[in-house]
């Protein structure tokens, strides 16, 4: 059954500056999910008006689904037209995250972009796939590129650059909306981070370590988005990944980059 954005991201006050999330299913903590709930947080407690322009995070250690998340958000700064946030999430005695997140009222001023790869194929066209998120079913996803997960794709199939709009409304709020482009930016990432044409074997496994953020502009997470993103370099075990967040109209929203871990697995 699809999960609801609103209520997959929920958040329950514990204090002036403290969060619990509401765990609705169980398995592996996916890095998106946690980064959401943070990035939500943090909107949270900033003044009306100003909106996330830039979120960094680094992975300490993993986590679990089926259990609450804390989310502890420390102002850093507070002025009249930008603010700077802290979140630590943390579940029992592990820390899943260390966020910062930054906050900018906006302005007048020019509106360019460098020039983009051609647009694919629209989503209308293409039939959505198969999501694979531990249980978490947010989001339609229909793939733009060659594979396609009900397709049988290879495990480190480069699946982007991919379309993706939430299987129901979300409510018209700009921290909601920045929680879910987080959300949506770490996924297939790691499949991303790796020597193109070269996969690694099957039984690989990996880990984000660190995922950085940039919004442009003020984003509708309600609609249509094309996520593309594709290794920059790759050395030994790591590999760092950018990517676009684009409309259907092919306006550059947000920006991300992630740098992925890659090892065999133990004995």
């Amino acid at each position: 059954m699809p999960h609801d954005f609103d209520s997959l991201l929920r958040l329950h006050p514990r204090g002036d500056a403290a969060f619990e999330n509401e765990p609705l299913v169980s398995g592996h903590l996916y890095g998106g999910y946690t980064l959401a709930l943070a990035v939500r947080a943090a909107a949270r407690t900033v003044s009306p008006g100003l909106l996330p322009h830039s979120v960094h995070a680094v992975f300490p250690t993993g986590g679990e689904l089926g259990a609450p998340l804390r989310m502890d958000v420390s102002a850093v700064r507070d002025g009249r037209s930008s603010a700077l946030r802290q979140v630590t999430v943390a579940q029992g005695g592990s820390t899943p995250l260390l966020l910062t997140a930054s906050f900018h009222a906006g302005g007048p001023g020019p509106d360019w972009q460098a020039p983009q790869p051609p647009m694919p194929a629209g989503p209308e066209g293409i039939p959505p796939d198969v999501v694979q998120l531990m249980g978490m079913d947010p989001f339609e996803i229909r793939p733009a590129g060659r594979y396609r997960v009900d397709g049988g794709a290879p495990t480190f199939a480069p699946m982007h650059p991919y379309w993706v709009r939430p299987h129901l409304p979300v409510p018209d709020d700009a921290g909601l909306y920045a929680a879910i482009v987080a959300f949506v930016s770490d996924y297939m990432v790691f499949a991303a981070a790796q020597v193109p044409g070269s996969p690694p074997p099957a039984d690989t496994r990996g880990v984000s370590m660190d995922h950085a953020l940039w919004f442009h502009r003020p984003v509708d997470a309600g609609g249509w988005l094309l996520y593309s993103a594709e290794a920059t370099r790759v050395h030994g075990n790591r590999g760092l990944v950018r990517g676009t967040v684009r409309t259907e109209d092919g306006a550059v929203v947000a920006s991300f980059a992630q740098e992925a871990l890659t090892f065999a697995p133990r004995a």
